[in-house]
């Protein structure tokens, strides 16, 4: 399975990164281009990446809706093989306050959480409110081609 931890993986880097769902999503889904990147390097344990349960709950919905199984039919296998990845690769964290930050779209106040909760370095999304938002408490808040830009260049695709 494309998403099992590589047995010959680097060194746990210290960089600490909360993925949005839309890049859990887009990578697992597609594949290649910038999301793709991100979940190889991961793959690879080139930065620790950062989980709490909204997170996983998001993302195994998102899996299951109707028009996401239609249009991208191996949903049924990539779906256990992502939250298996996950699991193995992925930090578990458990916020325990989540801030009121995002007032247009409050269900990206628990990637801050996740983020402050976990001590990391960078949320990676393609969602318009966070990238809005740029940084907060100290997180900076990234889309997947600025992360693979300033941190994946030098990867392999």
């Amino acid at each position: 399975m494309p998403f099992k931890p590589s047995p010959k993986s680097a060194p746990l880097a210290k960089l600490r990164v909360v993925l949005d769902t839309n890049v859990l999503v887009s990578g697992s889904l597609v594949g290649g281009g910038p999301s793709g990147r991100i979940l190889q390097a991961a793959r690879h344990k080139e930065f620790q990446v950062l989980v709490c349960p909204a997170i996983i709950a998001e993302y195994r919905e998102v899996m299951a809706r109707p028009h996401i199984r239609r249009k991208y039919p191996l949903t049924t296998h990539v779906t256990p093989a992502v939250m298996e990845f996950l699991e193995v690769i992925a930090e578990m964290v458990f916020p325990t306050h989540i801030e009121s930050v995002i007032a247009d779209d409050p269900d990206d106040d628990i990637l801050l959480a996740c983020a402050v909760e976990g001590r990391a370095s960078f949320i990676v999304s393609g969602d318009s409110h966070l990238k809005a938002l740029g940084r907060c408490r100290g997180v900076k808040i990234v889309t997947p081609r600025e992360f693979v830009s300033r941190f994946l260049s030098n990867s392999p695709p």
